[in-house]
């Protein structure tokens, strides 16, 4: 392992001067503040040199037993410092970082933003303002919206026949969602049909036929993907289908198979996941690895109004790279659903937490 202190102006120059030497792997042990007639800033960076790795190249030339002996301590003495840096990375890592950008990992922290991703922030920020335009260059870098200003999905984007189906954990909101589009499509003047794909839940089955009879749109329910695809042809002449289907535990195969029959019909389904911002995040991270196996297309936010701190929509959308469709902020139908763009959830993202 090697381990160097770098010196620069700001703290940016400095850790480029380690990236660049070190390289990306490098862990910054300490950063400290220099003040002075000429103040700088200094980084104390450690990098892996796996010494097992040559050894296994013919690095490494023959020993005497002695040599073995010191080679063999200098092997456990790097393995110790590698699991003590290892530690820091973890578990506080960050503390050693001068005041302001401390100040502005904590403030991440508190919005429920995912370690690594703030500590990535916070090396790239020149203040906090500069926070709010950072994370939302990041969301249209990575393509979550199309722009800083526009927004990437709505019933009204496209004018094309539309089937749309929500798939999410129990809880997630899909029934009470499906019943918010599709008021929506037809305040646009839409012709709107709604499936239901639920045979495990008699009552968010019966809480579908009221809501469409509330919109005053037609209902099937269906059991399988067989019925659901002469459903989808009995409703040919409708402009978007909405498919409701059933919420379980996404570990459960049988679950993800079954949902997985419905794209071999060959039908072209819009696929949206619902993740509830009142779940913690490693619950979502959780839920999307299980859902991972259908094609989705799009990610939704629901609960935004219950949620503590919204920090978890973030680190989805960097993490898995799924453009937002929309957001929901409470229960009430039609309404309280938004199609925003980056940097309106930006700044719901930085308003939420208790600093």
């Amino acid at each position: 392992m090697t381990i160097k202190k770098y010196q620069a102006k700001t703290f940016g120059e400095a850790l480029a001067c380690v990236k660049r030497e070190l390289g990306e792997e490098a862990v910054i042990i300490s950063s400290e503040d220099r003040k002075g007639a000429r103040p700088y800033v200094e980084i104390t960076a450690a990098v892996d040199y796996d010494i097992e790795q040559h050894e296994s190249k013919g690095y490494v030339p023959a020993t005497s037993p002695v040599q073995s002996s010191d080679l063999a301590e200098l092997k456990n003495e790097i393995k110790t410092l590698r699991e003590c840096v290892e530690a820091m990375r973890n578990s506080g890592g960050e503390l050693t970082l001068p005041a302001e950008r401390k100040k502005m990992f904590y403030f991440l922290r508190e919005r429920s933003i995912r370690d690594d991703y703030a500590l990535n922030l916070v090396e790239r920020a020149r203040d906090i303002e500069d926070l709010e335009t950072l994370i939302s260059e990041d969301m249209c870098r990575s393509k979550f919206f199309d722009s800083a200003s526009s927004v990437t999905w709505n019933l009204s984007s496209r004018y094309d026949k539309r089937i749309v189906m929500l798939i999410g954990p129990t809880g997630a909101g899909k029934t009470t969602t499906v019943a918010k589009l599709a008021s929506k499509a037809v305040k646009e003047g839409r012709r709107a049909a709604i499936i239901g794909v639920d045979t495990f839940k008699i009552g968010a089955a019966e809480q579908i036929r009221i809501y469409s009879k509330m919109i005053g749109i037609p209902l099937e329910i269906v059991a399988d993907a067989q019925d659901l695809k002469k459903s989808v042809r009995k409703y040919n002449d409708r402009d978007i289908l909405l498919i409701d289907t059933t919420g379980q535990n996404p570990k459960d195969d049988g679950y993800i198979r079954g949902l997985k029959d419905i794209y071999k019909t060959g039908l072209s389904i819009e696929t949206q996941l619902l993740l509830s911002t009142s779940s913690d995040c490693d619950f979502l991270i959780n839920t999307y690895k299980h859902y991972g196996a259908l094609p989705i297309d799009y990610m939704a936010f629901t609960k935004t109004d219950e949620a503590v701190n919204l920090g978890s929509i973030y680190n989805l959308c960097r993490t898995y790279r799924k453009p937002v469709a929309y957001i929901t902020t409470g229960q009430r139908v039609p309404g309280n659903i938004e199609f925003v763009d980056s940097r309106k959830l930006t700044n719901l993202i930085l308003k939420t937490g208790s600093a």
